[in-house]
């Protein structure tokens, strides 16, 4: 829009009753650009037309407003018309590239230049200067709203209150003017502090709170003042613009400048956002995935996504620069500081009900291992909380899932999970971070899962319910995780090893799967399509030029194999996808199981089978309730074998027939480093002697050790099995079969009945394995 169709847009207001100006000016050469442009813009014409105004430097959130001669004014004619008015600063041909330069970060933003800037701009360029014109409203309008919004008792200082009212409202009105210019992305809170002050229901829960803990309201309120000051994000365009210029940095150092997504599923976020107060969780597996969620946001005109981060990075530089991008640091314990609480609460509240979106790991940390960790709560909690007290419904909640080819944190997982410490973060570290992040390492891939919708959130106490819909959050990711070519290279190379695959054989088995997840819906990157053969070599040789995998192709047909040293890396990108083949695995092994137990039905060894192993590894992976899980796996039946009922009725050979029905096996490469660390954990229980008893702690600090022990024996097959949230996992699964605590005589029988079961287990998975590669001998001979 230029400046003439501003000044026509602005003439029907200027026609009819008196009015009052409200000039957004942080200098007098805003102002006196504003007044000049509002004498020629009126109807009637003039420069010596008298105008009522006032000025005051509302975008300018540093400034202390001086309200004394704009409450004179409000206590004027009910009908007069107030007007806000603000300059819109445009930078050249920012549009087309939003490029910032570096004499913006020298010289500051240009959309907010000083007296002598502003004056260098207009005498250049006048065109740059654009003039806006906020929706209207009279004092009595103001005043009415004013009542319906801050319901509460008249104090001395109330016109002060209401002033600082309309100067909120003005300000908010000509932000969305702005947006029209500017783009969606640059939609951001204003006055939030103020806002809360204000608010009765933050009011009347700070009155309480001071009664609950006897102490004066005003000293609260001071402690609620620096909380504010230390959560309340301070978004504005330059710093926003920045921060997608570090985003794009990160993710376009190593990684191909593309994000790739469906453009289907940004038109279904968008709506979303514009209709509903929406979370969106997303996994974590790196530190720069939770930028994927920002970035498309606002490479795509999305208003601005404010990102809940551990105040572990609110150091010097970057915290400073997040803040003013939309990042609310949080800390990491405040379960006893009820005032922090209670800003947290209302903030959260102030912007579910403004439609804010929201971003943070749902996880609360980065997972070591990469399939999807325990959620945590705590934000959670906090969101819903605030829902339910503030009656807030249909909050949707979007999974979002970023997958890599290559992560470059997977070699410090490894290295974590074999006991040593994790580097703590400053800004240092961070430099080298990004440093790390140059070498090539593919494509990033972002999918969103199916919202979650809270019609009404629960009651705070209501732990159940919050647990359902973590619950529920977390198939939601997985569902949308999709299978990659470095996820399914790495669960096909490790379910061979330490045999490699040949380049056919290993082509043949990524189609498998591919078709296989097609009849199940389940998504797969585009990489994996037979059309895009050029995409899949150039990741291929993105993986081996990384380490990753070795080729071998000096012999007469080129192999693919994973060195052992690096199995713990690759069972990494393994787990990211294995919850999509859980069914599957679960069934070949309880076939196998059914197979060994000739003395009973196969079909209740079978269903027995099923139940255990679900019950072993709870807590690895989300299972849906028992029907549910039993029906899931009766359809997987009966989409590998239509007569399936059949042959575990009857049994014999007729199993062997089902189980080659699941060719190729993947149970083994599903389940075999759980059992192996399991394993571990059971053997160092099943040594104490009767009256000893191990906590977990010292648990996982032996099976560090005697884990590796256990692989230099070759007892355990890889290191991949050799890891502390493996162990931790393994002595959670003891405990919860009772077999932890003080030993007994009765305890450690139990412990080496378990022990002997998974043994046999492990035996069972071997025959999985050799099972298929006898397959493939078969066919590729």
């Amino acid at each position: 829009m230029d400046e003439s169709a501003a000044i026509a847009k602005a003439v029907p207001l200027l026609t009819q009753g008196p009015k009052l100006f409200v000039l957004d000016a942080r200098n007098r050469v805003e102002r006196r650009y504003l007044l000049d442009w509002l004498h020629t813009s009126l109807a009637e014409g003039g420069p010596d037309r008298e105008i009522n105004w006032v000025s005051l430097p509302i975008s300018d959130e540093r400034a202390r407003l001086r309200l004394k001669e704009l409450i004179r004014k409000l206590d004027a004619d009910p009908d007069t018309t107030v007007i806000p008015v603000r300059i819109a600063w445009r930078i050249p041909n920012f549009e087309k590239g939003r490029a910032l330069q570096k004499r913006h970060a020298l010289f500051g933003d240009p959309r907010m230049p000083g007296s002598f800037r502003a004056r260098t701009i207009l005498l250049r360029n006048k065109r740059r200067a654009h003039c806006l014109t906020g929706q209207p409203a009279t004092i009595s309008d103001l005043r009415q709203r004013f009542a319906q919004q801050n319901a509460v008792e008249v104090q001395s200082d109330d016109e002060h209150e209401f002033a600082g009212f309309v100067v909120r409202q003005a300000g908010l009105v000509l932000d969305i003017e702005e947006r029209g210019l500017r783009g969606r992305r640059y939609k951001v809170p204003r006055f939030v502090a103020d806002g809360l002050r204000t608010s009765p229901k933050f009011r009347a829960a700070m009155t309480e709170l001071a009664a609950d803990l006897d102490k004066p309201e005003t000293a609260l309120y001071e402690e609620a003042s620096k909380y504010m000051k230390e959560l309340i994000a301070r978004p504005s365009a330059f710093f926003i613009d920045m921060k997608a210029k570090l985003d794009r940095f990160m993710l376009s150092q190593g990684y191909e400048d593309k994000v790739v997504f469906k453009k289907s599923e940004l038109a279904r976020l968008r709506k979303t956002m514009r209709d509903h107060p929406t979370l969106l969780l997303f996994t974590h597996k790196t530190y720069i995935d939770g930028v994927t969620p920002t970035d498309l946001a606002y490479q795509n005109d999305l208003p601005m996504v404010h990102v809940f981060g551990g105040i572990n990075l609110d150091f010097f530089g970057l915290g400073f620069v997040l803040r003013r991008a939309g990042t609310i640091f949080i800390r990491r314990s405040f379960e006893n500081n009820p005032v922090y609480k209670l800003v947290l609460r209302h903030y959260v509240s102030y912007l579910l009900e403004k439609r804010f979106p929201m971003t943070w790991a749902f996880e609360g940390t980065r997972s070591r291992l990469g399939k999807l960790m325990p959620p945590r709560y705590g934000l959670l909690k906090y969101v819903m909380d605030s829902a339910n007290v503030n009656d807030i419904k249909n909050v949707h909640i979007i999974p979002v899932v970023t997958s890599f080819d290559l992560i470059r944190d997977v070699e410090e997982y490894a290295s974590e999970q074999t006991g040593r410490a994790k580097k703590a973060e400053s800004l240092s570290w961070f430099i080298g971070y990004l440093r790390s992040l140059r070498e090539p390492m593919g494509k990033v891939y972002v999918d969103f899962g199916k919202p979650v919708v809270i019609k009404q959130a629960p009651e705070p106490n209501d732990r159940i319910g919050l647990s359902k819909i973590a619950f529920e959050v977390a198939v939601e990711a997985n569902r949308a995780t999709p299978l990659t070519l470095t996820s399914l290279m790495c669960l096909s190379l490790l379910g061979t090893a330490p045999r490699a695959m040949t380049a056919d054989e290993l082509r043949a088995v990524i189609n498998f799967f591919v078709e296989w997840a097609q009849e199940r819906k389940i998504r797969f990157s585009e990489d994996l399509t037979r059309q895009n053969l050029e995409g899949i070599q150039k990741v291929v040789d993105t993986l081996v030029n990384s380490g990753l995998f070795m080729r071998y192709d000096q012999g007469s047909t080129t192999v693919y194999a994973i060195q052992p040293e690096k199995h713990p890396l690759a069972s990494y990108y393994r787990n990211s996808i294995i919850h999509h083949f859980l069914d599957k695995a679960i069934i070949e092994l309880s076939l196998l199981k059914a197979r060994e137990n000739k003395d009973n039905v196969p079909k209740d060894v079978f269903w027995a089978e099923t139940e255990r192993l679900r019950d072993l590894f709870k807590f690895e992976f989300f299972y849906p309730p028992k029907k549910e899980y039993r029906k899931n796996l009766k359809a997987e039946l009966t989409r590998a074998c239509a007569d399936w009922e059949m042959k575990l009725d009857k049994g014999g050979v007729l199993l062997k027939s089902l189980t080659n029905r699941f060719q190729p096996l993947i149970g083994h490469a599903v389940f075999l480093p759980f059992v192996e660390s399991y394993t571990v954990v059971l053997d160092i229980l099943s040594r104490l002697e009767p009256g000893q008893a191990i906590d977990k702690k010292t648990c996982v600090e032996e099976a560090l050790k005697e884990g590796r022990q256990a692989y230099l024996l070759r007892r355990i097959t890889s290191e991949a099995s050799i890891g502390k949230i493996l162990f931790e996992n393994g002595f959670k699964m003891a405990t919860s079969q009772g077999l932890t605590g003080e030993t007994t005589d009765e305890t450690i029988m139990k412990r080496k009945a378990l022990l002997r079961k998974f043994r046999a287990l492990s035996r069972r998975m071997e025959k999985s394995r050799l099972e298929v590669l006898n397959l493939a001998d078969k066919i590729f001979d």
